[in-house]
């Protein structure tokens, strides 16, 4: 028996000759195959850079609230979403920045809503979260909000409501355009007709089969006529401007109404009449949309 353990498991001339006959057949496979395709191209080891923390979310509350159509009595449901966040500042600390949050975002949302209509509620939830979606920060507080998102519903009441308000508008314009073409024609009748005894007389016989005799007997009486008319009076032009006011004005809807009224007593102000101002009709709330006057 030797001396040497490692006499069994070196690795002999064969072995040696046969490790280094594969690799460099092995080498030689590689360099055909680069020949053929090009070289491969080690693909560079992608840095896991450190992400930054996300900043902390600022606190949310969800709340709902009923707001004002442009219709009295006809109100969206909505459930809002809303974010604040406190600020350094000088003002005092509030002790309950959720509730301002709440507020604020509750009378800023009313303020679109009051002109809008409950049929066209999904244009207005769109309308809040554009409008109201920018961190803002509440006039005279620490405070920040914004709106993270609004969900409006609307009640079958406040529909039907609004269904009807748009009918009775749609009859009342079509109505005053009546009554409008009513009074022209009246006008025309008086002025251009009934006011020239020849024309009269035309206009009779035309409208009574061309009844020749009795024209005649109708003419003295159609002259008559424009005598009595040639002396009535001229409305004078004050009269004439109230009219057209008057009628202006009730084809108004309220709120329309109502912001007239308030230009007029701005204007009566203006012009050192507040007494005229104070007389001016004074509207409901609910008629003002929610609002009060600048």
């Amino acid at each position: 028996m030797g001396t040497d353990p490692w006499s069994e498991v070196k690795p002999t001339m064969r072995g040696r000759f046969g490790n280094w006959l594969r690799r460099w057949q092995q080498r030689r496979a590689q360099r055909e195959h680069d020949w053929v395709y090009g070289p491969q191209q080690q693909q560079p080891v992608a840095l896991q850079l450190r992400q930054p923390p996300a900043p902390p979310p600022y606190p949310t509350v969800q709340f709902t609230a009923v707001l004002p159509s442009r219709v009295p009595h006809a109100e969206f449901q909505a459930t809002i979403t809303v974010a604040w966040e406190v600020t350094a500042g000088t003002e005092a600390v509030h002790a309950k920045p959720e509730s301002v949050a709440r507020r604020e975002i509750e009378r800023r949302a009313a303020e679109i809503t009051a002109t809008a209509l409950v049929l066209h509620s999904e244009q207005v939830q769109h309308r809040i979260e554009a409008e109201l979606g920018v961190l803002t920060r509440v006039e005279g507080s620490q405070v920040s909000v914004q709106v993270r998102e609004v969900e409006l519903a609307v009640p079958e009441e406040s529909r039907a409501a609004t269904e009807l308000y748009q009918e009775v508008q749609r009859r009342k314009l079509a109505r005053g355009w009546e009554r409008d073409l009513h009074i022209e024609e009246l006008r025309h009748l008086k002025d251009d007709i009934l006011s020239d005894p020849a024309m009269a007389t035309v206009w009779w016989l035309h409208n009574n089969g061309n009844q020749v005799d009795q024209a005649l007997e109708m003419s003295t009486k159609l002259r008559r006529l424009a005598e009595v008319l040639a002396d009535q009076p001229e409305q004078s032009n004050p009269d004439t401007v109230m009219s057209l006011v008057d009628r202006f004005v009730d084809r108004l809807p309220e709120g329309a109404r109502w912001r007239l009224l308030s230009n007029l007593a701005e204007v009566f102000s203006h012009y050192g009449s507040p007494d005229l101002a104070s007389e001016l009709p004074q509207l409901r709330p609910a008629e003002r949309g929610g609002q009060e006057p600048a």
